[in-house]
């Protein structure tokens, strides 16, 4: 029987434990309709040629691609934005940006409506506002998170 992953029902993040684990987590707001990206660049590879071939007698993979989810959220509660683009954010609508360059790192937990879940243990997350603020737009912050592997060495990601 075939298995299908589809429909996310809810983000959550907490802080990195170091392992492949994930610690209490805390709900993202609910995203904006079909912004929510799950996607696997190509991987690098090298080929490898004689000069009486066409075709390479070689290809190695050099690289693995890179695992990035990006969803986009409208609720602008300064407290989740902090969480992501450093600064200080109240339960509310303030938020106040760090002054200087801010890395983030989180444990990510994507829940779906098909029963499985993604883990990343250790993302790098980016956030960025984007979007407008006429009479048929409306703001709202993008949260870019790519997994990394774990300080214990164990893993980045899974599927469960």
């Amino acid at each position: 029987m075939a298995v299908y992953i589809y429909s996310v029902t809810k983000i959550e993040y907490g802080t990195t434990t170091g392992l492949a684990t994930l610690g209490s987590l805390t709900a993202l707001p609910d995203t904006v309709k079909g912004s929510i990206a799950i996607e696997e660049t190509e991987g690098a590879s090298v080929k490898f040629y004689v000069d009486q071939k066409k075709e390479p007698i070689k290809v190695v993979k050099t690289e693995e691609g890179e695992m990035a989810v990006t969803a986009q959220f409208y609720d602008m509660t300064g407290t989740a934005l902090a969480a992501f683009k450093g600064g200080t954010g109240a339960s509310g609508a303030g938020f106040t940006p760090s002054t200087g360059y801010t890395t983030v790192e989180k444990g990510i937990k994507i829940t779906f409506d098909s029963g499985q879940t993604m883990e990343m243990y250790n993302a790098a997350c980016m956030a960025r506002y984007t979007g407008g603020g006429g009479r048929d737009k409306m703001l709202a912050w993008e949260l870019k998170m790519i997994p990394q592997v774990t300080t214990d060495g164990l893993g980045s990601y899974k599927v469960l």
